[in-house]
């Protein structure tokens, strides 16, 4: 039995020995190419710290590189929920292609009212159509965004209907949407698509900077009131620098947040969290988690400026 043992031990290191020859070469042109498409020099890495993440009441939640893509944390990532407010990010998308000019007059209708939220406009008010697009993302206020719509020339219909090419068009394949303010819990999203239309809407100059700002001053045409609406997104006052970002809420949903948050080194990172259990947990989360991707991430140099 042991020589038998030592007499295959001895031909398997002779085949061991055999020099390798080549008799074909193989192109991997194509494994190559694959190997380049998903390793992206620039993306950020994750140090072997052992961190699992953050413990969330949030369903769904995400966290992504910004500039690549990369995703750095997620929980449901690809189930379907209401998304509330955050419509109003792809309802100002659709706007800006049919924005019939920023000094354009509009007068807030009975038809423009909405249920829910605090009403923030008045039926009979004359506003000027970027006081809308500001009433619609600084303070979430629906029936400026019901008249923000209507400001384009389409129909209800017809709006919804471009919310929902825009959303194709961005990859969000999803998502559906029936009206432009986010109350209709029918408007159903990801938090996968929600991280698309963030990576349009919140690298947009407009909406960064109405939905960046702490408040917005303006002033009705045809009467003689001006009206300060504040953010509804409180972390504008954190230590986190939020370059944009939009809140949600409505009881099928929860409360929503996407916010686009910048790191000590230039880095920035979009997070999302669908259906936390209360305001200040939405907050929490988003805070917890962008500061988690930058504790537990580290970017190129050459992505840090």
């Amino acid at each position: 039995m042991l020589l038998s043992i030592l007499a295959n031990l001895i031909g398997l290191y002779s085949l061991i020995s055999l020099p390798l020859i080549v008799t074909s070469t193989i192109d991997l042109t194509g494994e190559v190419d694959l190997i380049k498409s998903v390793y992206r020099q620039e993306a950020p890495y994750r140090l072997n710290n052992g961190s699992l993440g953050v413990k969330l009441t949030a369903v769904s939640a995400m966290v992504v590189d910004k500039k690549t893509g990369s995703v750095l944390w997620q929980k449901n990532p690809a189930e379907a929920r209401p998304l509330a407010s955050l419509t109003k990010l792809l309802t100002a998308l659709v706007f800006l292609d049919h924005n019939p000019g920023w000094e354009t007059e509009i007068t807030i209708q009975q038809s423009d009212y909405r249920e829910g939220g605090r009403i923030r406009i008045y039926n009979g008010e004359r506003m000027y159509v970027r006081d809308l697009f500001n009433a619609s993302l600084v303070a979430s206020s629906n029936n400026a965004t019901a008249a923000l719509a209507r400001s384009t020339g389409l129909s209800e219909e017809e709006f919804a209907g471009a919310m929902n090419r825009k959303a194709a068009e961005l990859g969000m394949s999803d998502s559906e949407f029936f009206e432009p303010t986010g109350l209709d819990p029918a408007n159903k999203s990801t938090a996968v698509d929600i991280i698309k239309l963030a990576q349009a809407a919140l690298t947009n100059p407009f909406i960064i900077a109405a939905t960046s700002q702490p408040d917005y001053h303006f002033s009705i045409i045809n009467a003689p009131r001006n009206y300060t609406l504040e953010n509804t997104d409180r972390l504008l006052n954190s230590y986190l620098k939020i370059t944009s970002g939009k809140t949600g809420y409505l009881d099928e949903a929860g409360y929503c947040l996407v916010s686009s948050v910048q790191g000590g080194q230039g880095q920035e990172v979009l997070v999302v969290v669908l259906g936390s259990e209360s305001e200040d947990s939405r907050f929490a989360e988003v805070k917890a988690l962008a500061q988690w991707a930058f504790d537990n991430y580290r970017w190129p140099s050459g992505n840090d400026h």
